[in-house]
């Protein structure tokens, strides 16, 4: 029987309370966040939906024991859920606030949907309460903000920067929302209009046409793709475009293919030292021949 001490509740994203009467043994992952914060805290989900812990990032395609979720991101299979016997479930806020009632006998739902660097820092504190590893969670967020100190005090002329998306030619803008991005933004000069997450949200459509009146020095494309064959990158779909053709960083061959597994799901402290380790080093080659330690 826990003992009172053992009890701690936290506020998620959405404004529940969430109450464990101990810390959380079993944890279900519906989102790649919760992936990404349990590998930092040396844990392993007892199940997941989202495949990112199969990432050589991550635990690696040889990973077995953590078990499957079926169904789609926006419904899990409950049954699935139900089986791997879960203490805590983690799932986004804007896509699972719905599943609460549906696991109310299972385990409590945890909410996520941190904002930013200083979002995803207190979230990941949060989940280590939650897991009883408060400690661990505090000095994997402080070894992050020297990290990212690091990269950003190395910089004294920032070069502009653009991080962008999509499946086809229609592309979306990243905005600082992206906690990598919000890191990225801090070391390079990102288009001001998308460092406000009040402005547009955090996945505002976007043009060519746009990017062109942008012009940024260096750009990063995420080409999207949910289907059993890769995609064709967004690169190559606008090689023949004349506007694209003009950009700086086109002419200059400074637009590089990303992997949107790691820069579009993960948004946690792996993730975003991650896309900084590959990020830097082609902004500022010079600087970062190769990635900080």
């Amino acid at each position: 029987m826990a003992t009172p001490d053992q009890s701690r509740t936290i506020e998620d994203a959405s404004g529940e309370m969430v109450t464990l009467e101990a810390p959380a043994v079993r944890v279900v992952c519906l989102t790649g966040l919760c992936v990404d914060t349990m590998f930092v805290l040396g844990i392993k989900p007892v199940a997941a939906y989202d495949l990112l812990h199969l990432d050589p990032a991550y635990w690696g395609p040889e990973e077995n024991e953590i078990g499957a979720i079926s169904g789609s991101f926006f419904e899990p299979s409950l049954e699935d859920i139900a089986r791997a016997e879960p203490d805590l479930v983690i799932g986004l806020g804007g896509v699972h606030e719905g599943l609460r009632a549906g696991l109310a006998s299972i385990a409590p739902l945890f909410i996520v949907d941190p904002i930013g660097v200083e979002g995803m820092l207190a979230h990941v504190i949060e989940v280590g309460i939650l897991l009883g590893v408060e400690e661990e969670a505090r000095a994997a967020a402080a070894a992050f903000e020297a990290r990212l100190g690091e990269y950003v005090s190395a910089v004294t002329t920032k070069r502009s920067v653009m991080v962008v998306y999509g499946s086809d030619v229609n592309i979306g803008a990243e905005t600082v929302c992206t906690p990598a991005i919000d890191a990225l933004a801090r070391a390079a000069d990102y288009y001001e209009e998308f460092t406000d997450c009040g402005v547009h949200g955090a996945f505002p459509s976007f043009s060519v046409e746009q990017l062109l009146s942008i012009d940024p020095e260096v750009i990063f494309v995420q080409t999207f793709g949910f289907g059993p064959e890769p995609p064709q990158p967004v690169t190559e779909q606008l090689v023949d475009n004349v506007i694209w053709s003009e950009l700086q960083a086109v002419q200059n061959g400074e637009v590089y293919e990303v992997d949107f597994f790691i820069w579009g799901t993960s948004r946690g402290i792996r993730g975003t030292n991650f896309v900084l380790d590959e990020a830097m080093p082609k902004i500022y080659p010079e600087l970062f021949p190769t990635p900080l330690p």
